[in-house]
């Protein structure tokens, strides 16, 4: 069974200098490719193989590790399964792309909602691009939309998690192999489990065993935009992954959507660069499901009724009324802070105000206090 055309694929995915160029020109030239596999160099060349990659092949497929057993070994201890491009299950968007992977490596379940949307951004994101993510995405997910990403830090795994926390379908897309060992980032090893628990899948095109090099992630984008109708980028600076991946979306034609952001911000330079450019400018979650021909779900019980707990608890609280002038000159940045979607800290209120720093930490101090003002790692924000 090692030895059907199937497995030769394979064999061939292990080589990473025949590509999907080098492998269409060898599927022109070979009935099969356990033929091509086998092929001496004057047929490789004669496939337009170049003449030093053929060469190196040969001199490789005579090495254990082009063994196509030992690299099924592999794949059944690490739970990893394969597909190739001739498979009728290898998803369509993908293979629409100008260069798509012959072979894809995964872990879990490769179906599930035939609409996605890739959502790529900053590593080191804001609070606004925190609450973008959580703002946007949920209602996204709840019409059945799978959200693909990098499984990065930042917005990636924002992205991934709150898809989680809504019920949803999520796939991450790797720039490593998918063996333990080399699931990368380490930190959010975690939350690859839980996108595997839940329904989803890790994917990639590059071999178990393969480390995170550094070139392999912009080459993993055009998967990420690959396999979605649109990508939305939120955060990201203009020389960034994020913006590779929305290019990569503009060459397979397909949408490009863009969160616009504070223009004194280097990480709102991308994706304000590409509304300049005509990308759909991203404000509500409504305007993300326009291009799905959907809308949001009003006639929805529990959206309607979550909506109403909303607008209860809003109406619920409290108007502060500070107790002296310099609470109210700290109430009022805090306030302007909360309405960006940003977090400040005592540095910036010193700058902004004047204020001594012992008058400033007392002050935010009986905030907290009063349930007015709440402190975290990247500062302080309204409660």
């Amino acid at each position: 069974m090692y030895y059907e055309n199937h497995y030769y694929y394979l064999a061939f995915s292990h080589f990473q200098k025949i590509g999907p160029i080098a492998m269409k020109k060898l599927e022109r030239s070979f009935p099969d490719m356990r033929q091509a596999f086998f092929a001496g160099a004057t047929e490789l060349e004669r496939a337009e193989l170049r003449p030093l990659v053929a060469a190196e092949f040969i001199n490789w497929r005579k090495t254990p590790a082009a063994a196509i057993e030992n690299m099924i070994g592999v794949l059944e201890r690490e739970n990893i399964s394969f597909i190739t491009w001739k498979d009728t299950d290898y998803p369509a968007l993908l293979k629409e792309i100008s260069s798509p992977p012959f072979v894809l490596y995964y872990k879990g379940v490769l179906g599930g909602p035939k609409n996605r949307l890739a959502v790529v951004g900053s590593r080191k994101n804001s609070a606004y691009g925190e609450k973008i993510v959580s703002d946007l995405l949920p209602a996204v997910i709840r019409h059945n939309i799978n959200i693909i990403s990098g499984l990065a830090l930042g917005i990636d795994a924002l992205a991934h998690q709150t898809a989680l926390n809504n019920g949803g379908v999520t796939w991450a897309i790797m720039g490593s192999g998918l063996d333990d060992k080399n699931i990368y980032p380490h930190a959010n090893r975690r939350l690859a489990r839980q996108i595997l628990e839940n329904g989803g899948a890790l994917i990639s095109e590059f071999p178990p065993g393969t480390p995170p090099y550094k070139q392999n992630f912009p080459q993993r984008n055009r998967i990420i935009a690959g396999l979605a109708q649109a990508t939305l980028v939120i955060e990201a600076k203009i020389k960034s992954g994020a913006l590779i991946t929305a290019h990569y979306a503009l060459d397979s034609n397909r949408e490009i959507l863009a969160v616009p952001g504070n223009i004194f911000s280097e990480f709102s330079d991308g994706p304000n660069k590409l509304i300049q450019a005509g990308a759909k400018t991203i404000k509500n979650s409504e305007d993300i499901l326009e291009v799905y021909g959907l809308t949001d779900s009003d006639n929805d019980d529990n959206w309607k009724k979550s909506k109403k707990l909303t607008k209860r608890y809003a109406a619920e609280q409290p108007c502060f009324s500070p107790d002296n002038p310099e609470e109210a000159r700290i109430y009022r940045l805090l306030r302007d802070a909360s309405e960006r979607a940003e977090k400040i800290d005592v540095d910036e209120i010193a700058k902004e105000t004047k204020l001594d720093t012992s008058v400033i930490n007392s002050t935010l101090s009986i905030l907290e206090l009063r349930g007015i003002a709440k402190n975290s790692e990247s500062g302080y924000d309204l409660n």
